[in-house]
């Protein structure tokens, strides 16, 4: 790789609205006897690729199954899902508010339900179409946590399942081989992985609507009977699912008679399924791992040209600010009042190559890294101040391809006033640059920052050496003194 600066040197010296002020004098009427000075000065700041272990991520579309990248190591992804089931639960049937059928031993065919299945739906993946993959499905022995800190892609599900008691599994592939191309080609075809649930998940349903129906009256009742499931890869590398829905479907047949005009009895069948399924009412919680390897690719960690960027999690770039030395230098004590008019943050990116994903994350997050956690636990939006969103450029092949912050001279003055634990300034300043995805009303206002959660990976313009960026400032002096 080519090695580049990326901090633009193209900063605007906005002198007629100078907000951003280093003391309490200054007005956009001044003086005759004042002069306003601009002065540039250069600094230094040092980039590097940095582990992100875990990312704070609650989402309705877990990532599910395995894939590797030779650059950027492998992805495993499962997740574990609580259910939620309506008040009342039961295996009656209505046709609107007239009950058609009644749940007893004499209208049950069999006496039993035929089946419990478990079903991922997905509209989206990523890797090979036709790797072979399967998914082992295991009951929790207990409900999931809801604090914060278990909302990370590090949770470890181990003690909520035992391993050596598969409740279901299955074999699928990316695009359903199973399914005709004039199905899959129907506007309103959803892909689904089916897990056949074994028999006795079924009939401790049945038993429990039947002896215990208060166990439906409420959630904390039915979480404790049935504290959800808990969904791993168990075979292949190649494919992974943005699961759109999970539920579980129990399915049973009515018996019924009916009269003949002839007054004999005839006998038929009805066939009805019953649902529950994962909602934003209960909790859900996705493990994902990457990279593989202990203290990260050495290629990446250690590159003398480029630091890096993956998703979910793996590999972020941070960079080292020199605050203290940027806030010394612009001081004057001949000066009126400082302003410090810009410092434009514009980080190149190499064009994509080897990427195993959709492609590089469309947007980034310059944020203290100290802080990173809290934005996204607090649901916390770019202020422009403490927080800036870049979008990544359009085309590849531009010398400006890659993710401009723009003037982040407010950050500067921000951080300025945070201080050590001694209460003495701090001298350095270490931010991280996030991939994330963002969310947008009606009106088109960004309204949700999270972390960007599909596989993807980008290289920047950095690395060890170390990199020089040019700040403009203004002085104020009185032509008097």
């Amino acid at each position: 790789m080519k090695l580049n600066s990326f901090f633009m040197l193209a900063l605007g010296v906005l002198l007629c609205a100078c907000e951003d002020t280093l003391t309490n004098i200054g007005s956009s009427i001044r003086p005759d006897s004042d002069d306003l000075i601009v002065k540039s000065a250069t600094f230094e700041i040092k980039s590097s690729t940095f582990l992100a272990d875990s990312i704070y991520v609650r989402t309705p579309n877990p990532l599910l199954g395995e894939i590797n990248d030779n650059l950027y190591g492998t992805i495993r992804a499962d997740y574990a899902a609580q259910f939620y089931a309506k008040p009342g639960f039961n295996f009656d049937v209505y046709n609107s508010d007239t009950l058609v059928f009644k749940l007893g031993k004499d209208s049950l065919l069999n006496n039993r339900l035929d089946s419990a299945v478990l079903s991922i739906t997905y509209r989206t993946y990523i890797g090979d179409s036709l790797t072979p993959m399967a998914v082992t499905a295991y009951e929790l022995s207990k409900t999931l946590p809801s604090t914060p800190d278990a909302f990370y892609s590090n949770v470890d599900f181990a003690p909520y399942y035992t391993p050596l008691k598969p409740i279901g599994s299955a074999g699928y592939t990316g695009k359903d081989v199973n399914v005709s191309d004039s199905i899959r080609n129907l506007q309103n075809y959803v892909p689904y992985v089916d897990v056949l649930l074994e028999d006795e998940i079924k009939d401790r349903f049945l038993e429990q609507v039947r002896n215990n129906p208060k166990t439906f009256d409420d959630e904390a009742s039915f979480q404790k009977f049935f504290p959800g499931v808990y969904l791993k890869n168990t075979f292949g590398n190649g494919t992974i699912l943005k699961v759109e829905s999970t539920s579980i479907g129990f399915f049973y047949r009515s018996v019924h008679t009916m009269k003949g005009s002839k007054g004999q009895d005839s006998t038929y069948y009805k066939r009805h399924m019953k649902l529950i399924g994962v909602t934003p009412d209960v909790v859900q919680l996705n493990h994902v791992s990457n990279p593989t390897m202990p203290g990260g690719n050495p290629e990446l960690m250690n590159n003398d040209s480029a630091t890096f960027i993956t998703s979910p999690g793996g590999y972020f770039t941070q960079l080292k600010l020199p605050v203290g030395n940027i806030m010394e230098t612009i001081k004057d004590p001949s000066a009126t009042a400082e302003y410090l008019n810009g410092v434009n943050l514009n980080m190149l990116a190499y064009p994509p190559t080897n990427i195993f994903s959709q492609g590089a994350p469309k947007y980034a997050l310059l944020i203290e890294k100290s802080k990173m956690n809290e934005f996204f636990e607090k649901n916390q939006l770019p202020d422009n101040k403490t927080s800036y969103l870049a979008a990544l450029g359009s085309d590849s092949t531009s010398v400006n391809y890659g993710y401009n912050f723009g003037n982040i001279n407010s950050m500067v003055l921000n951080l300025a006033k945070e201080l050590n634990s001694d209460g003495t300034p701090k001298d350095t300043v270490v931010l991280a640059v996030v991939p994330v995805a963002i969310g947008r009303d009606s009106y088109d206002n960004i309204v949700r920052v999270t972390n960007y959660f599909m596989p993807g990976g980008i290289s920047l313009k950095s690395g060890k050496n170390i990199q020089k960026s040019t700040v403009i400032y203004t002085q104020k002096i009185n032509k008097e003194e």
